[in-house]
């Protein structure tokens, strides 16, 4: 290409270029704004598990497949509803001394384990409980004053509650009212002093038929027969004097009660020797005998038995005051429990009134409750019978001495029992027969 044509090239590029410096402005473009907007994310919750509930153990007397086993068995179903972070497993096995210290010591005891009256004063001294105290201190003041102060004292120990009264059991004099009516004495009106009743028994006696069934057989049964009429007089049982315990059945109020017990032997049939309270109750279903002293169990016996009998059922009489004797079963937590918690909440249903009148009016009636306000149940109007028992647990006496129970226990079985049994077959006199329980009784409790 020729010079002059390149130049002209070159020239026309710088004109343009010229000229597009030197024009408008170009319109910018305008920003584009962007807006965020948080929208909320619903997380679906982590989906987990209810903890499994806790297992406990509640070792009771009563077989399973006996009747009360089975009422046993449905409260504590109502109780697991009711709880279902809590799973009860019974075991139906008696408690055992020897077998429980052994279980206490291994770990391996029951949550909850029912023991008979002197439980506490056994083994809360060798510190085989939980203090139940700050527990029974969450309950209103209604529930626990509502206990009698006789039982409820059955489970304490140096100032702390280690068991609670689960069911009681109190003694009465047990009537058959045709018989009264017979005799011309006004059933509805039972004695209630010694003399009225030797009284009545004589007018209840002739022929084959006797006022009184008497306990005259060696063992617990007449020994704690005897004890009520010592109370009754206001004799005691064992005193403490400077930290050292004696036997205080040597007394006049003891002589009295004896020489009174031996008198009934007059209006008892003649085989008493070898009635004890089994023995006792048969006479009374026989309609041999119109008057005994037994437990609530003896009631629902009679209605079993012999429903042609129209039982009544008050105070024992008394000389000086009322008294009778009582026992109960403690609901306890040894000490190598590793749910308190859960035990006590077991507890806590289980002496509630409606529970407790559930397991002793099911069936057999064997016991009574603990508590005052149980009287107000309907099935205590129902069955008026069995409310002197339940009252008798405010002037009631346990048949020990429970502050030195082992002790006093083996007083009651080696040295009362075959001392009164002397006095009741003749071989001592009632004067010696105490003597002999003084001597022989006071070494077993130093």
């Amino acid at each position: 290409m020729c010079k002059q044509t390149i130049f002209r090239w070159l020239a026309l590029w710088t004109i343009l270029a010229l000229m597009a410096a030197c024009g408008p402005a170009a319109t910018p473009t305008p920003a584009t704004i962007i807006q965020t907007v948080e929208v909320p994310v619903t997380v679906a919750p982590e989906v987990t598990e209810p903890p499994p509930p806790v297992t406990i153990v509640f070792q009771e007397p009563w077989s399973l497949t006996s009747d009360r086993g089975k009422v046993v068995q449905q409260i504590i179903s109502d109780f697991m509803t009711a709880n279902p972070d809590i799973r009860v497993v019974i075991k139906d096995v008696a408690v055992n001394s020897a077998v429980f210290t052994t279980e206490v010591l291994a770990g391996s005891a029951s949550d909850v384990v029912m023991f008979s009256e002197d439980g506490v004063s056994l083994f809360a001294p060798q510190d085989a409980f939980v203090d139940l105290t700050p527990y029974v201190a969450t309950w209103d003041a209604s529930k626990r004053n509502d206990f009698y102060e006789s039982i409820w004292a059955f489970g304490g120990y140096e100032g702390k509650q280690y068991g609670i009264p689960w069911i009681a059991h109190s003694m009465a004099l047990i009537y058959n009212k045709g018989m009264f009516e017979a005799a011309g004495l006004d059933p509805n009106k039972p004695p209630t002093t010694w003399d009225e009743l030797y009284e009545y028994a004589m007018a209840l006696t002739s022929g084959e038929q006797y006022g009184y069934g008497l306990v005259g057989k060696q063992g617990h049964d007449m020994a704690w027969s005897w004890y009520n009429f010592v109370r009754q007089n206001g004799g005691d049982l064992a005193t403490e004097t400077g930290g050292q315990w004696t036997v205080a059945l040597n007394s006049p109020a003891a002589l009295e009660a004896l020489e009174f017990y031996l008198k009934m032997k007059d209006v008892a049939p003649p085989e008493t020797t070898t009635t004890g309270g089994g023995e006792a109750n048969t006479l009374f279903i026989q309609k041999r005998v119109a008057m005994y002293v037994m437990g609530p169990w003896a009631v629902a016996s009679i209605r079993k038995d012999a429903p042609d009998i129209e039982v009544g059922v008050a105070p024992l009489p008394y000389s000086q005051q009322l008294a009778t004797t009582v026992g109960a079963g403690l609901l306890t937590v040894p000490r190598t429990t590793q749910n308190p918690d859960a035990a006590w909440r077991l507890i806590d249903y289980l002496t509630e009134v409606e529970n407790q009148v559930k397991l002793v009016s099911t069936g057999f009636a064997f016991r009574i409750p603990t508590r005052q306000s149980a009287v107000q149940d309907a099935w205590f109007q129902q069955n008026p019978e069995y409310i002197p028992f339940v009252e008798g647990l405010g002037y009631g006496h346990v048949p020990t001495v429970l502050a030195i129970a082992m002790k006093y226990n083996q007083v009651h079985n080696e040295v009362v029992q075959p001392a009164l049994s002397k006095a009741f077959i003749g071989e001592l006199t009632p004067a010696d027969a105490l003597a002999e329980m003084e001597t022989n009784g006071n070494p077993l409790l130093r």
